[in-house]
Order: C-alpha cells, then structure tokens, then sequence
C-alpha cells in the first residue's frame, strides 16, 4: 500500500541527490518532523496481491524524515512513519478496516553513481466483519559502480 509511495519517494531523491555537486566541506543535514499528518489515497489493502479490492484509505500519521548531504556527492536519508489508518471498500461490499502502520526507509549514496535504499513495511488491521491482516514488505534496490542495479521485494501477510 504505502510501499509504492516510499519507492517513488526515494527514487526520485536519488534523481536529487545525484545532482548534488561540491558546496562545502561540512555536511549539510536537516531533519523534518511533522505530526498528524493526513493523507487520503485509493489502493488495494493486500499490497502482496495487487490484484486485491481497492479501498479509500485515510491515514492519520507522524512522520520524521533526516537527510545528511557531503560536498562530495555522499548522501544519507532516512526516514520513519507510522501512525492510524482506516480503509472503506470503494464498492462497498468488503469489511471496513482500522489499524496502524509504521513504515521506514534508507538511502545511501557514494560520491560516485553507488546507491542502495532499503524500505519496510507493516500494517495490521482489523475488519468490521472481526477478521485481522497484517503485512509486511520489505524492498531493496542498490546500483552498482557499473551502473547495473539489483530490485528485490518481499511481502507477506
């Protein structure tokens, strides 16, 4: 579910940070805190089975994000999510969920065209109709100094 968002995210951070040139000898870092973030999306409750019932999803979350930028071209990002979801079948005939979630993500870049980023996530829910789903993913990309990369996902509920 929120495993699509977070690999977008930091692929296009990786776009970013690769852009990045010489500024200064001292790292630049930041880190953004907010609380009681909401968002509001459609998507299938079972992400390890894209095929699911889509469902309106609301989540109400907290979320830090800390990024640490050399002149060199290194790089770190990560960041954690968690927080309360609610999800409504959009057809209206499966049970509604409420649960939470917590997701994390890390990104590492060398000065050069080396990266990896590192993304999980879980989610537990429970129906109206009494029944629980939990899930959990965890995703992985690195590029190498070739310039190949390697992609793996592995989700269960």
């Amino acid at each position: 579910m929120l495993r699509r968002l977070s690999v977008a995210l930091l692929a296009g951070l990786a776009l970013f940070l690769g852009s990045v040139g010489t500024a200064s000898a001292a790292p630049v870092t930041n880190t953004n805190t907010e609380k009681r973030l909401v968002e509001t999306f459609v998507d299938v409750v079972n992400a390890c089975d894209p095929g699911g019932e889509p469902y309106l999803i609301t989540t109400t979350s907290n979320v830090i994000e800390h990024e640490t930028i050399f002149s060199d071209g290194r790089a770190h990002f990560t960041f954690t999510q968690n927080g309360k979801v609610v999800a409504v079948p959009l057809d209206g005939t499966g049970p509604r969920y409420t649960g939470h979630y917590a997701v994390w993500g890390g990104f590492n870049q060398n000065g050069e065209v080396v990266s990896n980023g590192t993304f999980t996530f879980n989610l537990a829910l429970k129906g109206s109709d009494g029944s629980k789903y939990t899930e959990h993913s965890l995703d992985h990309f690195n590029v190498r100094p070739d310039g190949t990369e390697n992609f793996f996902s592995h989700c269960n509920n």
